[in-house]
């Protein structure tokens, strides 16, 4: 290509005044624009997050405030963890999938072992038998899922931040609740508690 239909070719077309190039311009500065906004976006809508870690309640204190369910709220369980599906992420920042999904099959069998403790200790209960009621051993704790921190991803699939924030909130009320109250039964059958 000659110089001469280089120079006609950033002159642009005389009938409409507007150069081709100019159009490539304003396309590129158009599409940096909202790469740069989404990166920002998505540093500001992690409220701090950037390095990955779980802070229910926008705080760096390393003991969350305790949160009892509403009375309307339904307490999760090892059905409600396995059923979860969270919105995959690409281009923006997100939880390294492999990470939350290895979180969420611990805690799975950790609302199975709770659940099931809770049929068993409402089973001698309601059979008014007294005795040790067996104590197993966490797979994992409420505290463990807080102070989870997942290697955050950018330009690979990863899991929404918010969505994983809020579902592992509620993983922690969850777990909470079913100890709690596998512990209150475990205190009525030793006849600590009486009701």
């Amino acid at each position: 290509m000659s110089l001469e239909r280089l120079s006609l070719l950033a002159q642009g077309d005389s009938d409409n005044g507007v150069s081709p190039i100019m159009w490539v311009a304003l396309a590129a500065v158009v599409l940096l624009i909202i790469f740069i906004a989404n990166s920002f976006k998505s540093k500001s809508t992690a409220g701090g997050k950037s390095g990955g870690s779980l802070n229910l309640n926008g705080t760096s204190s390393a003991a969350p405030a305790p949160h009892k369910p509403a009375p309307d709220e339904a307490v999760v369980t090892a059905e409600d963890v396995a059923a979860m599906r969270f919105m995959p992420t690409k281009f923006t920042e997100g939880y390294s999938q492999p990470q939350v999904d290895e979180l969420l099959s611990r805690a799975v069998e950790e609302l199975r072992r709770l659940q099931d403790d809770n049929e068993r200790l409402q089973l001698i209960v309601a059979k008014r038998l007294n005795g040790p009621a067996a104590l197993t051993d966490p797979i994992i704790t409420p505290e463990q899922v807080v102070n989870q921190k997942f290697t955050p991803t950018k330009f690979r699939d990863g899991y929404s931040q918010d969505q994983v924030d809020d579902f592992l909130g509620k993983l922690v009320v969850g777990l909470r609740h079913w100890a709690s109250e596998n512990d209150q039964l475990r205190a009525r059958i030793s006849g600590n508690v009486r009701s």
